[in-house]
């Protein structure tokens, strides 16, 4: 459905991740040079109808490196578009015919409208954040999850809980926080979250932030600045 002006957000099949059932999400933002996909899901009839009325897909954006599972088909689908990969994505991922990495300082085609910022120094996860302009949306992938538990088993619940991701409150998971090897460039991404000021996010996985969007990053990152 539509988020805001120019950006959509449609939700994929659920993933299992340290035993809990995650849901996914990917992000289509239209830009002037064509749709902007983000973390894509599985092609389904409605995803080619909405793309068929609304332009011509020119990127695909694999966020980090554990967001490669539909590429391929999106490679197949949409052999035209350019395939952009996080970094270590391409090495990990051979296979797939990426045609660009993303760079921290390098300006791509749609960087008058989307901004980027790279978190790193994890053991595990290595993100690029984006940020739309127009709608002053912040875009995350795995930095935050914000999971609805009701369906959960007991155990589900409670290692939702522990490891801090149960909507309303969820923030990055505990392993993630707790696999720093430097948090230095980590806390550069999370300074340069706070200069564009977002004033809502789209979660990957889970609930999105609606309103506040600086505030909440404040709340759910700002143990990167700890």
């Amino acid at each position: 459905y539509q988020f805001a002006e120019e950006c959509w957000i449609f939700d994929g099949p659920d993933v299992r991740f340290m035993t809990l059932d995650i849901p996914t999400r990917m992000t289509v933002l239209r830009t002037n040079s064509g749709l902007w996909v983000h973390s894509p899901i599985p092609i389904t009839p409605d995803i080619r109808d909405f793309i068929s009325s609304h332009g011509t897909v020119s990127q695909v954006i694999a966020p980090n490196n554990l967001h490669h599972l539909y590429v391929a088909d999106w490679i197949r689908e949409y052999p035209e578009a350019v395939f952009v990969a996080a970094p270590g994505l391409m090495e990990k991922r051979p296979d797939l015919a990426f045609t660009d990495q993303l760079q921290p300082e390098k300006v791509y085609s749609w960087s008058d409208e989307v901004e980027h910022a790279h978190f790193s120094g994890n053991r595990y996860l290595e993100e690029v954040v984006f940020f739309h302009r127009k709608t002053k949306t912040l875009i995350l992938t795995d930095l935050v999850l914000n999971l609805k538990i009701d369906n959960y088993s007991a155990w589900q619940r409670m290692l939702a809980r522990f490891d801090g991701v149960a909507y309303p409150d969820g923030m990055s998971p505990r392993f993630l926080r707790w696999s720093m090897r430097d948090k230095t460039v980590a806390r550069a991404c999370y300074e340069r979250i706070l200069t564009w000021a977002p004033e809502q996010v789209i979660i990957s996985h889970g609930e999105c932030l609606t309103k506040n969007g600086a505030d909440e990053v404040r709340k759910r990152l700002g143990w990167i600045a700890c």
